[in-house]
């Protein structure tokens, strides 16, 4: 996998020379490629991987925050496609990115050789978010609802607000991306050829069991739904139970 512009940044781990998979992970709201790296990690005999980089944070940050998930999609699916290989692709989002993965997915030629894993989020036809992103008025009230949110979720972006300065830079991103993530709907009867593989924390205040089962609506595929230890960023309290489903996706095959 090789960087495509500004989108896609190959994380700088051995690739195996026999590696035939790409893998290809997708932050959540206020993250960066980066926050995915030690998952990828733990993939990196098996895979070619890297992170998938949105506007207007970390080394894009004098861009323009996204504000339409669908457009991002459409960019980033032509970065992807520009460096593709043959090999079968692995996409992996959670929370806001399995949105975004979901859509590039769609975007791509060649489904059936892709396996979309989605975490932490509800099927598209069952996206009932609250209100992520609180009215940005101006005052310091609306600061601190977003703040109690986010502290509410856990994961490591908590600690950022801890630092006056890292909070000041933190929260328009934050606040951009999950307005954008609560305005997003999936087109009318959209669904992948590719297989679907569902995570989900069981302490998790922003899924259910339910609305997980419900990405089968999304897949001409059979679904799998797996449920982990933890809350919302159980990816990062549990990445080595993570990585074993995504190990396991890579060494079956896209069809399996």
């Amino acid at each position: 996998m090789m960087d495509a512009g500004p989108w896609i940044r190959r994380y700088p781990l051995p690739v195996p020379p026999a590696a035939p998979w790409q893998a290809l992970f997708f932050p959540h709201s206020g993250g960066s490629a980066d926050s995915y790296e030690p998952l990828a990690a733990r993939l990196a005999d098996l895979a070619s991987t890297a992170g998938i980089r949105y506007p207007g944070r970390a080394e894009r940050d004098r861009e323009p925050l996204f504000t339409d998930v669908h457009v991002l999609a459409d960019r980033v699916a032509e970065a992807v496609a520009a460096v593709r290989e043959d090999g079968p692709l692995l996409l992996f989002g959670h929370s806001l990115g399995a949105a975004v993965a979901y859509e590039v997915a769609r975007r791509l030629p060649d489904q059936r050789r892709i396996v979309l894993v989605v975490s932490g989020h509800p099927a598209p036809s069952r996206l009932e978010l609250p209100d992520l992103a609180p009215r940005d008025d101006g005052t310091h009230d609306a600061d601190e609802r977003l703040t109690e949110f986010i502290r509410s979720l856990g994961g490591a972006d908590a600690a950022l607000l801890d630092h006056p300065l890292l909070r000041r830079m933190f929260l328009p991103v934050l606040r951009g991306d999950l307005r954008a993530h609560s305005r997003y709907r999936p087109g009318a009867g959209s669904a992948v050829e590719c297989r679907v593989v569902a995570l989900m924390g069981e302490a998790d205040p922003l899924t259910d069991l339910p609305r997980m089962r419900a990405w089968q609506r999304h897949t001409r595929s059979p679904l799998r739904v797996h449920t982990l230890p933890g809350g919302h960023f159980f990816t990062h309290t549990h990445t080595v139970e993570v990585a074993q489903i995504l190990r396991h996706l890579l060494t079956t095959g896209p069809e399996t």
